[in-house]
């Protein structure tokens, strides 16, 4: 069971905690009128755009459109989770969250875990210190001492050497075996070691506790690289290797080298390049795409340019784009990895590359154009075919824009036309219309959602209005659905309270949302909100309403031309209607 804390806990603690006090810890805040001001540190300002308010216990900036309540600065700052979050604030303000209510002793467990495989772990870099051939492999690849003690490389013995060295030193079977670190004999009664004569690589949680262990073999047997199995404490969909390391400078420039193994984190780590992680095997997972959002939103992919690392930096890419990252492609030579190259070369080499990196959407249209030299017309179809899905997963407007242009003027084709054909592509994927005057109808109904949204933020007349007027259904945007479902459940239980809503709702995109809201300045002329929601709401069904009409309208002309009337009269009857209703609103 995943860990919980009652919601009555988190609102005492939310009562107790204010977000100017604490904020100030982590920042200077200036007195704006009843609000406080500072420059924003989730991105580079010269004005400051970051806003605290005292009275609503709410942060905002205008500028990045961070914001939520105390909860979510924590969690931003720190780069921790809401349990985390909600027990590091519970410790400022005197109230007690034992290990996060956690089911079963399990919280304990965990800790007795990565007590185990810190043990296990110097037990290993005990045994490399006895093993000179491994020594001089490491001295070799380029690796200084300070380095290879830095990141706590160690050598994993025979089984049987294992074995007695961890009962002389007091390590618990029971917790190995739990850890995988130990598994049963095939062959017969017993247990052998999981890691056996291989380099072995400490796996870190970002904050710097060992989960697990990767190990790489040094002659030609396979396989040639082998992780710990998954564990309490360990899932390597979930974690990216140097993090910990690395966090602050992926946070300073804004952005991260994505590499695939160990060797190659260790090699820029040692050459100044400190903001790489390796992501465990070379597929991207979707835990490890939204750890790396948590840090910037900026990612360089420095993977093998082989046929499996092509295909690896393809998989991976659907994944970061979801997650509205920009991404870069470091071309490597073939055959050489990061750690080759700077070590042959130097850093400069490497970063002469990576600032020569081209745009994904670039390095992916390349790769299809070099399929399809001879760009025929059959060609440029089959090219628009591949790079569609790709289009399809970027979710900024302005970039879909931009690279819809530039696919127009690398094809030499009528930018219009793949308009046309890519909203085209996209309705039969997942239903979406075709027609050019489309986006416009949806730009106003989004206008009008957030109105809506923000009038029911603001009156508790609204939201009866809305929960009796309103099918939630009706809002085409899922976060505006979700903020407002809660909001009535929240006014139903006499609790209304913007932090206590995203408290409830617990996600960064909705908490901004809501913030902006509050800390905004009104758009609204007048003081009759519910009039305001009503000609909202009214609005809305006219327009469906209209839709219809024009839909009818349609199938009405359409029949007569084919000559098949069987419907006509029922689609008269139902056209009337509706314009009956129209003509009242």
């Amino acid at each position: 069971m995943a860990s919980y804390i009652s919601d009555g806990l988190i609102d005492r603690i939310s009562e107790r905690a204010d977000i100017v006090e604490v904020i100030s810890h982590y920042l200077p805040l200036r007195k704006a009128g009843k609000n406080y001001k500072a420059l924003c540190p989730f991105h580079q300002e010269k004005t400051p755009s970051f806003m605290v308010s005292s009275e609503k216990q709410l942060f905002h900036c205008f500028g990045c459109a961070a914001g939520g309540n105390v909860f979510n600065f924590v969690m931003k700052w720190e780069k921790i989770s809401f349990p985390e979050a909600v027990k590091m604030i519970g410790e400022k303000v005197g109230i007690s969250v034992a290990a996060f209510n956690e089911e079963g002793g399990k919280a304990i467990l965990k800790e007795e875990l990565y007590r185990t495989n810190e043990k296990v772990a110097d037990l290993f870099q005990q045994e490399l210190k006895r093993m000179a051939s491994v020594k001089n492999y490491l001295k070799q690849r380029g690796f200084t001492p300070e380095m290879i003690d830095k990141f706590r490389v160690g050598w994993a013995p025979a089984s049987r050497d294992f074995l007695k060295i961890a009962q002389a030193k007091g390590i618990s079977l029971e917790n190995l075996k739990k850890l995988s670190l130990l598994i049963p004999s095939q062959k017969k009664d017993g247990w052998y070691a999981w890691f056996r004569e291989r380099l072995i690589f400490p796996i870190f949680t970002p904050e710097g506790r060992i989960c697990g262990f990767g190990g790489r073999i040094l002659d030609n047997s396979l396989p040639k690289y082998l992780n710990s199995s998954s564990s309490l404490i360990f899932d390597k969909g979930r974690i990216l290797y140097g993090l910990n390391l690395s966090k602050e400078a992926i946070r300073q420039k804004e952005e991260v080298i994505l590499v695939e193994g160990y060797t190659d984190v260790m090699a820029l780590y040692q050459r100044e390049i400190r903001n790489a992680v390796a992501s465990l095997g070379t597929s991207l997972t979707s835990s490890q795409a939204r750890l790396i959002k948590r840090y910037t939103d900026r990612v360089f992919i420095a993977y093998d340019q082989d046929k499996a690392g092509i295909s690896a930096t393809l998989r991976g890419i659907d994944l970061l784009l979801e997650n509205d990252l920009e991404i870069r492609i470091i071309s490597m030579p073939r055959g050489v990895d990061p750690a080759d190259l700077v070590n042959k070369e130097g850093e400069g080499s490497f970063l002469q590359k990576r600032n020569e990196a081209p745009a994904y959407f670039d390095y992916r249209l390349n790769l299809e154009i070099q399929k399809r030299p001879s760009l025929r017309r059959e060609d440029k179809r089959a090219i628009i075919g591949e790079i569609f899905p790709t289009l399809a997963k970027v979710r900024n407007l302005i970039t879909l824009g931009e690279l819809v242009r530039s696919l127009s003027q690398r094809l030499d084709l009528d930018e219009e036309m793949i308009r046309t054909e890519f909203k085209r592509f996209k309705r039969k994927e997942r239903g979406f219309l075709s027609r050019p005057e489309f986006l416009k109808i949806e730009d106003g109904q989004e206008k009008r959602e957030r109105m809506l949204l923000q009038l029911m933020l603001d009156d508790e007349a609204v939201v009866k209005l809305v929960e009796e007027r309103w099918d939630l259904d009706n809002f085409t945007n899922p976060d505006h659905h979700r903020i407002a479902k809660e909001i009535i459940i929240s006014w139903k239980k006499g609790k209304r309270s913007f932090s206590r809503l995203i408290n409830q709702l617990r996600e960064e995109n909705l908490s901004s949302i809501i913030s902006s809201f509050s800390l905004s300045k009104s758009p609204f002329k007048t003081d009759d909100k519910e009039k305001l929601a009503l000609d909202l709401i009214n609005k809305w069904q006219r327009s469906k309403i209209q839709e219809r009409i024009s839909e009818l309208m349609k199938n009405i002309k359409e029949s007569q031309r084919k000559g098949k009337e069987e419907k006509i009269n029922q689609w008269w009857e139902e056209l009337t209607h509706l314009k009956r209703q129209i003509s009242l609103r």
